[in-house]
């Protein structure tokens, strides 16, 4: 069945140019349904067999009706539209840049590409703004998994903070600002008990899979830190194994890590290291 296809047996020139086939007979006998047109390619054309039209056919279904069918232009809508549609294993790496991205695929992959002129030198206009429209893709895959991988650990720090308030006795609930707020400074207020009674905990929430472990911190959030002191830490979360650690930092403790300010010069992101501590194991698995 064609929706049983995998992406690999897709991306592939024998899919590529199957589904070329499909589209031009498609519009020289309009009447003919798909199985129709599939029989017809395998008996006319002469490579018809070597061609994958299984495949063809499910990539037919997500491919944009208008694209052009010169061959080099077809291969790199196929190409762009499994990108989109599938997110293969490379989709990733695209935001690196064509020669690195080049290094990352196998001898298969790098045919297609180069098949379909993206890999041309020196680069024509067209294929130039193909590789940005990828790449900004890419990176926008990139950010929603960094997102994604944010709001978990935004998760674990509530339930974390649950069950620390319930042992405490505080009859509280954490609250989770930063899902409501992107400007409050940090992701979610807790509480404390302290010899005065219940005093405010502001957290802000980091997620890594970094090594060394490791996280980062704008300006803007050491703002924030400094100002609130003592009531303001930060939960970073290992999320490199199927049971994230929580590591707790205290504003003291990130200090020493934070770059300074000298002349005209400005910094606006900060490398902070986590290093050896100790660290709270989560029973929370990542959902």
């Amino acid at each position: 069945m064609t929706s049983e296809i995998s992406v690999e047996r897709m991306f592939s020139l024998s899919c590529f140019e199957g589904l070329r086939l499909v589209r031009y007979y498609r519009t020289r006998f309009p009447n003919y349904d798909t199985l129709e047109i599939k029989d017809l390619i395998e008996n006319v054309e002469a490579d018809g067999e070597n061609l994958d039209l299984s495949a063809a056919l499910r990539l037919d279904r997500v491919l944009d009706e208008n694209c052009p069918l010169d061959g080099i232009q077809f291969y790199q809508a196929c190409i762009k539209s499994i990108q989109v549609t599938f997110l293969p294993s490379w989709s990733k790496l695209l935001r690196q840049g064509r020669t690195r991205f080049t290094r990352s695929l196998n001898s298969n992959e790098k045919d297609v590409f180069t098949a379909a002129g993206l890999l041309d030198d020196p680069p024509s206009q067209g294929v130039v703004e193909w590789w940005d429209d990828v790449s900004s893709f890419g990176r926008m895959i990139n950010d929603r998994a960094k997102l994604k991988q944010g709001r978990h650990a935004e998760i674990l720090t509530l339930e974390y903070e649950k069950t620390r308030l319930s042992e405490l006795g505080i009859n509280r609930q954490p609250q989770w600002l930063g899902l409501d707020d992107n400007f409050a400074g940090y992701d979610v207020m807790s509480y404390d008990l302290l010899p005065q009674g219940v005093a405010n905990r502001l957290i802000e929430v980091k997620s890594t899979t970094a090594s060394p472990l490791r996280f980062y911190i704008t300006q803007n959030e050491w703002r924030q830190a400094r100002a609130s002191g003592n009531a303001y830490c930060f939960h970073v979360w290992d999320m490199s194994k199927d049971s994230p650690n929580l590591h707790v930092r205290s504003v003291e403790e990130v200090a020493r890590h934070i770059p300074i300010n000298r002349g005209n010069g400005m910094w606006t992101l900060a490398e902070v290291p986590v290093g050896p501590s100790e660290r709270k194991p989560c029973s929370f698995q990542l959902r």
